[in-house]
């Protein structure tokens, strides 16, 4: 129960943050733009990194920490590790969502 309230706490900051992020950088895009415009890579795709910080996974757009998650990395095997020590790039939303739920539930 502790983790679905986790769950959907974590969800909850990270959409509000895109909402809040796409109203301050609007540039003319359509609605459907506006919430991964901000942190669009050169093709115009939404880029967002889960890393490792402090054995946490952290979510980044860009350079700017959206959340970081109280999911112990250490507890995490070895090759999820690997990669979020790398970092792990989302270019939509959706898949950053997925991972949420995948890895912090």
């Amino acid at each position: 129960m502790n983790d679905m309230k986790r769950l959907i706490a974590i969800t909850g900051i990270v959409l509000i943050t895109f909402t809040v992020f796409s109203a301050t950088a609007s540039t003319g895009k359509t609605s459907s733009d506006e919430s991964v415009g901000a942190y669009a890579d050169a093709d115009g795709n939404a880029r967002f990194t889960a890393r490792e910080e402090d054995d946490r996974i952290a979510v980044y757009a860009g350079d700017r920490l959206l959340v970081k998650t109280e999911t112990r990395v250490s507890g995490l095997p070895k090759i999820d590790r690997m990669r979020l020590r790398e970092g792990i790039v989302f270019y939509s939303e959706e898949e950053l969502k997925q991972f949420i739920e995948d890895y912090c539930s």
